[in-house]
């Protein structure tokens, strides 16, 4: 009896979480829930029944009979705080439980994170409680993204722009000083699930790989639908991938060279030797931005490096493509070996536009695109992954 019961409970939340996340994409009639899940309108009713007496769930509309009512998420029943630490602004939004964004608030240039802008972190989430937006809603979940790798407590392993947080646990100080669940989680991994939950880029692929290439370097895979994370939460982590034994053109771009913990495909490495290249003596877009800009070779930025590649500047599309082929042999390679249908680039790698985009098509043999959600994708994961445990915390 006592197992019979435990079994009972369980199909009764696993189809109460199935019920969450179909009305988490649309409303749904009562009819048309127990049809997709393949349960009796009554098993459908005495679920949505409790859901909708503790607030997660309400009914649209009270046309007679079940199958006239359609019942939605309760937007209002509280709200989720995200937090970016993945890029140079770092970033915080609050979303309801429908996943709209309810506001946002942006710390810009960042490069190294210390102590003091993780206190910023802090101010800047009390500060967003307590203004008019959320003061009177219920704070359910935190869920921070950030790149590198860290244990299960939630302290850093690996992640060179962090520095001091060696023994420090972001989720349990977060806990301490909200009250709330606090989830952690690789940024890469996030922008994913945010790409599979809210964008279209995934809409008909159940596994993908997706390549962020932005100052450093990640990747994700998507496996039967779902954000494959490893064991220890680190799958994807290709940015420390020892490139060398590539063959590179015969260009002497030296494009494959590994270096100062920055990986070969990364654009930082791509910049890199695009200052090396102007610092001797190099002509053309970029020398003569600097001239502008009134910078050394040493200070040309990302943004001029993308400006020039789209304005076809012939040395910034030399190595910058040379970029390109190496990331399509390593999306080739990964591709092949996991058997993905869809290849999906994120970051700032974007901005290059499609001319860069063709260059790793050719090399990768797959379908290559960018993320629908470009910059917001890890946000809208990370929203992704509070509002789901907020759910189930709630049921």
């Amino acid at each position: 009896m006592q197992a019979q019961a435990k079994n009972q409970t369980y199909l009764r939340m696993k189809n109460k979480g199935e019920i969450v996340a179909l009305l988490r994409e649309q409303s749904r009639s009562y009819s048309d829930i127990a049809r997709v899940l393949n349960l009796s309108n009554t098993a459908v009713g005495k679920i949505a029944y409790d859901l909708i007496e503790k607030g997660l769930v309400k009914r649209e509309n009270e046309t007679k009979g079940r199958g006239g009512i359609t019942l939605s998420i309760n937007g209002d029943f509280g709200y989720v705080l995200v937090v970016d630490l993945s890029g140079k602004d770092l970033k915080v939004c609050a979303a309801d439980f429908k996943s709209k964004i309810l506001l946002r608030r942006s710390i810009p240039d960042v490069f190294s994170f210390g102590m003091s802008n993780f206190e910023n972190i802090i101010e800047t989430m009390q500060s967003m409680i307590r203004s008019e937006e959320l003061k009177d809603r219920k704070l359910c979940c935190i869920t921070v993204a950030t790149p590198g790798q860290l244990n299960d407590t939630g302290e850093f392993l690996l992640n060179p722009r962090f520095r001091g947080f060696e023994n420090i646990s972001i989720s349990k100080v977060m806990k301490e000083k909200f009250g709330c669940d606090v989830v952690v989680k690789n940024d890469v991994n996030l922008a994913m699930a945010g790409e599979k939950a809210y964008g279209t880029a995934l809409c008909n692929a159940k596994n993908a790989l997706m390549l962020h290439v932005d100052v450093g370097m990640g990747a994700a895979l998507l496996l039967n639908g779902k954000v494959y994370e490893g064991s220890h939460g680190f799958a994807g982590e290709i940015g420390f991938f020892k490139l060398n034994a590539f063959s590179s053109d015969p260009d002497n771009i030296d494009n494959l060279s590994y270096s100062n913990l920055f990986d070969s495909v990364s654009l930082y490495s791509t910049l890199t030797l695009l200052r090396r290249e102007v610092k001797r003596g190099a002509e053309g877009y970029l020398a003569d931005a600097l001239k502008r800009e009134g910078v050394l070779p040493e200070e040309l930025s990302l943004a001029t490096m993308i400006e020039a590649y789209r304005a076809r500047d012939p040395l910034t599309r030399k190595i910058v493509n040379a970029s390109g082929r190496v990331i399509g042999t390593v999306a080739a390679n990964l591709a092949e070996f996991l058997d993905v249908d869809t290849v999906l680039l994120n970051g700032a790698v974007i901005e290059l536009g499609d001319a860069f985009l063709d260059v790793v098509s050719s090399y990768a043999k797959k379908q290559v695109r960018y993320s629908s959600l470009t910059k917001d994708a890890t946000m809208m994961g990370a929203v992704d992954i509070a509002l789901t445990q907020a759910f189930l915390n709630n049921f």
